[in-house]
């Protein structure tokens, strides 16, 4: 009996203390390893990815949304009753006539958007119609701080690509003595521009240094309702508004558009540019 209490002894010294270490050194490495397997789950990447800023891609949606509803509404029925619900208040549309056949669009799509500032913009939108042809309209559109749109007036039909802009200035009446060379000018240069396929058709009408691409033909000029100036000068530079009515042959649609023109005066009155404007 004696004998084998040291025995006992013996076996339960250091081989108990090794054993001990041993656990506890495993104890340690399985708290380190939950620890950091916790870091893992909870760290950033277990959180879901902050949302990028909205606003601003809506907005555009919207915007491109509403000129292609706008585009095709007007092309398909240039009417009071169906344009007025896009219209900003106050902004007033002249009454065309609808293509024969009913609708007259087949697809349309933004091609171009240029920001004006304080929330106005003109979208340029493609219409390809059902008869193979495409028409650029450049509409102008307003869009408030709470994200609604609205047409600020009529659009304009502009060559490929639409190059639009627009000034928030209230049209004036054609001002100083200039104002009668002004009036013919237009009213020569509109017809020209429509029905010229090459920038050196209009050479006579375009100031020396710049060029101006035709609309091509396709559409013929009813009338010209009126011609405004923006701003109150009288100097060698003017911009002017342009107010017509489009009439599309195949169709026998009328369409109300408004052109702005660039004019610089020279030996005579030329053309710069021309671009869509707001009414």
């Amino acid at each position: 009996m004696n004998a084998s209490i040291p025995r006992a002894q013996h076996l339960s010294g250091p081989s108990l203390r090794f054993l001990l270490r041993g656990v506890g050194r495993a104890a340690i490495w399985t708290v380190l390893l939950l620890l950091l397997l916790r870091g893992v789950l909870a760290g950033p990447s277990s959180e879901p990815p902050a949302r990028p800023a909205a606003s601003s891609s809506n907005a555009d949606q919207r915007s491109a949304a509403f000129a292609v509803r706008f585009a095709r509404t007007y092309l398909s029925d240039p009417s009071p009753s169906a344009l007025d619900p896009f219209l900003a208040e106050g902004a007033r549309i002249g009454t065309g006539r609808p293509p024969g056949g009913g609708k007259a669009v087949a697809q349309a799509e933004v091609t171009e958007t240029e920001q004006l500032g304080g929330g106005r913009e003109i979208l340029t939108v493609a219409c390809e119609l059902r008869d193979s042809r495409t028409l650029y309209l450049a509409a102008p559109i307003v869009r408030s701080k709470a994200g609604e749109v609205a047409a600020l007036g009529a659009p304009s039909i502009v060559a490929a690509p639409g190059q639009p802009g627009a000034d928030p200035e209230r049209p004036r009446a054609l001002a100083g003595a200039d104002a009668g060379a002004i009036q013919a000018l237009v009213e020569k240069f509109l017809p020209a521009y429509l029905a010229a396929s090459e920038p050196s058709d209009l050479t006579y009408f375009v100031a020396p240094g710049a060029a101006v691409q035709p609309l091509g033909g396709g559409l013929d000029l009813s009338a010209i309702s009126g011609v405004t100036q923006l701003g109150s000068g009288e100097g060698a530079r003017r911009e002017v508004l342009a107010a017509a009515r489009l009439t599309d042959p195949a169709s026998g649609a009328t369409y109300p558009v408004v052109y702005r023109l660039d004019l610089v005066k020279g030996a005579r009155w030329y053309v710069r540019g021309v671009e869509g404007a707001l009414a």
